[in-house]
């Protein structure tokens, strides 16, 4: 795919330098050319291959007109579309495994945040972040019903999301929230230790078991032991002078700022909270806290061994799309 762009993009070049202009009208690819400039070679080449340029002159066109915030993993399908707000560190592509297993009639656009492209700059409040994005997704679709998701970090925003087009008039029939972390989970000291403990000792355990040998998970255990007590004694990230991971850097601790400072308000919608496995209402991460402002909330629970870290992807992420789907089976009826 790449190499067929580099072909179409150098051809669109050298006509330029010809001053010879190529356009799209609907089904049609037209073309202007100064006397003398178009020759058989080039004639040729633009009928031989006029399908093809009219497909990437209607790409790059849908391209350069699309919101900077909405990236579409699915826009094919009559179900109500989902966009969705990634984790902390802003990845919309996070959820690719995810919208696959959904099925091909389940449109879903990932949004993406402000200082991800690394031309923006972050934002440090996540009411701000939720506007932006109600600003982005009616411009796309001026219209609901939209399905708001969120996955961990991003649950809040997700949650505010919802919340500014509710009160604007629009149709949110289900929020879901997939291993959200609730805002308590950062702001008190001793959760944060006891969810950073849970996590890596779940991480640890389902490492060790994979290990063919009680050698290799000896070696394993020592391993990470080491690695926790450098990182306790304050071993710095290395530096980089790479503008796209200052960038990223930048986002994560400017979006965890965010995060700790909001403090969720009521919302009388329906939501609906996906979580890796039940043992995750021990985890820390307060789950339970967001009845306090959603008192009708459901909970949904992942397979025992689902992985918190990554349970929108492979292999997880088929168990968490079924639940969804169940969930939601009543909007597809």
């Amino acid at each position: 795919m790449q190499a067929q762009v580099t072909q179409f993009s150098e051809l669109l070049a050298d006509l330029a330098v010809k001053d010879i202009k190529v356009w799209v009208e609907g089904d049609r690819l037209r073309c202007s050319a100064p006397a003398g400039a178009m020759t058989a070679e080039l004639r040729d080449q633009l009928q031989g291959r006029k399908g093809e340029i009219i497909a990437f002159l209607n790409m790059a066109t849908a391209a350069a007109t699309q919101q900077p915030a909405i990236i579409p993993l699915q826009s094919r399908g009559t179900r109500t579309p989902i966009f969705a707000v990634p984790g902390h560190v802003g990845a919309p592509f996070s959820f690719s495994d995810l919208s696959k297993h959904l099925g091909a009639d389940q449109p879903f656009y990932a949004l993406q945040p402000p200082g991800f492209d690394g031309q923006s700059e972050p934002m440090d409040r996540v009411e701000d972040i939720a506007e932006y994005f109600a600003g982005q997704i009616v411009q796309v679709q001026p219209v609901g019903p939209y399905i708001i998701a969120g996955y961990c970090s991003g649950g809040p925003t997700a949650f505010e999301l919802a919340k500014i087009l509710t009160r604007r008039g629009a149709d949110v029939p289900c929020v879901a929230l997939f291993g959200p972390l609730h805002p308590a989970t950062h702001q008190e000291l001793l959760r944060l230790l006891y969810f950073t403990a849970w996590g890596t000792i779940r991480s640890v355990r389902r490492s060790m078991a994979k290990l063919p040998t009680f050698g290799a998970r000896l070696r394993y255990l020592v391993s990470r032991l080491r690695e926790r007590a450098f990182m306790t004694l304050g071993r710095k990230e290395p530096v980089t002078t790479d503008p796209v991971l200052v960038s990223r850097a930048l986002l994560k601790s400017t979006a965890m700022a965010a995060f700790r400072r909001y403090t969720p308000s009521p919302y009388s919608g329906r939501v609906c909270i996906f979580l890796p496995n039940k043992a995750w209402l021990r985890s820390g991460a307060a789950p339970h806290r967001w009845r306090l402002v959603a008192p009708d909330a459901e909970f949904y629970f992942g397979p025992e061994d689902c992985d918190e870290v990554s349970m929108l992807e492979e292999p997880d992420a088929p168990a968490i799309a079924e639940l969804y789907l169940q969930a939601t089976q009543k909007l597809r009826d």
